[in-house]
Order: C-alpha cells, then sequence, then structure tokens
C-alpha cells in the first residue's frame, strides 16, 4: 500500500556535514543578521498581566444569566482594579462556565447577547455581540477566540483602533487583526 504523505529522512552524519559545509560558502558576510522569529507584548497587556498577576482563583458556571450595570473605579492596588475605568454594561444568555487565575482566563457561553460601553486610562469602547455561542482561553498575552458571533462597534486606545460589523472587522496599531464572524487572528508589532 502507497501513502501520499511525504516521507522523513533522518540526516546522516555526511548529510549534516554537507549542510555546514554549504552554509559557510553561502554566508560570507560577517555583518548579516537574520531574526527567525520576535515576540512582543503590547502596552495594554503588560498592563493587564500587571492587573491580574496576584488574581486569586474562581470559577462559576450558571444555566441562564443576565446581569446590567455601571462601574466607576479609581486606582486600587487590588487585583483587577489597577486601571481606573468607568462604564455600562448589559448581558444575557444560556449557559456560560468561566475560571480565572493570576493572568490564565478560560470560558464558554452558549447563545447570548451583549452590550457594553467603557472608558479607561487605556482607551474608550463600545461594542454589542449576539451569538450562538464562544469559547475562549488566554495566558497573559496570548489568547484564543473561536465561535460564531456578530460583534458590532469600535475602539480606539493605546493599541490602535478597531471596527467592527456583524463580526467582521479589523484593528490596525500595535495590535494588528482581523476578525471574521467572532474568530480572530491578531499579532502584536513590537
Amino acid at each position: 500500500m502507497k501513502s501520499d504523505l511525504p516521507v522523513l529522512k533522518v540526516p546522516t552524519k555526511a548529510d549534516v556535514k554537507k549542510y555546514w559545509e554549504n552554509s559557510k560558502k553561502v554566508s560570507t558576510n560577517k555583518t548579516a543578521k537574520a531574526q527567525v522569529t520576535s515576540v512582543g507584548v503590547s502596552a495594554t497587556e503588560a498592563i493587564r498581566i500587571v492587573d491580574t498577576i496576584d488574581r486569586p482563583g474562581d470559577a462559576s458556571a450558571n444555566a441562564t444569566y443576565g446581569r446590567a450595570g455601571t462601574y466607576a473605579e479609581a486606582f486600587t492596588n487590588e487585583p483587577g482594579k489597577r486601571i481606573p475605568k468607568a462604564g455600562a454594561f448589559a448581558e444575557v444568555g444560556v449557559g456560560e462556565a468561566k475560571a480565572e487565575w493570576s493572568v490564565f482566563e478560560a470560558s464558554a457561553k452558549g447563545p447570548n447577547a451583549s452590550a457594553c460601553a467603557e472608558a479607561s486610562a487605556l482607551g474608550v469602547k463600545a461594542m454589542a455581540t449576539a451569538g450562538p455561542g464562544t469559547a475562549s482561553a488566554s495566558a497573559g498575552p496570548l489568547g484564543i477566540k473561536v465561535g460564531l458571533s456578530l460583534d458590532t462597534g469600535v475602539s480606539a486606545g493605546v493599541d490602535g483602533v478597531e471596527a467592527k460589523f456583524l463580526g467582521i472587522g479589523f484593528s490596525v496599531g500595535p495590535k494588528t487583526s482581523v476578525s471574521v464572524l467572532g474568530n480572530e487572528v491578531s499579532c502584536c508589532i513590537s
């Protein structure tokens, strides 16, 4: 039986020696440099890490939920309260589970709708979201969000400008991203 999968060849000692000899011939310029990878953290992510690094662990699950309120927080040296902010929010949904500890977070939501407006030391934001379900996880500046959602709104701040309409949008600045129906791919440019 023949497979369409490529076959990996284990390099021999002769293969490695030939590779190094060829690489010496190609690289005659001693000042040339190449950067293969780079890792960066945006200003907002760095501040959020400081804001949540000592957050105690917590987990919750709700069959149904509905919350609304306003808030105004000045700087307080407590986890989650180090960034001065003020805003309003409303959310309703069926099925919710979340857990958080330090800079780690994970959540899953069933059908839901929410709206928020916030002004903080990091920027301003107004966003509405509706969808049949999402799941997300983050560890400091690394995060992933999957699911279907129709985000609509704008934000502007230290990480740049973001605009979304019915789940399709982009952000431009140190954090650049493209969103399609709630799924987002982003990178941090430093």
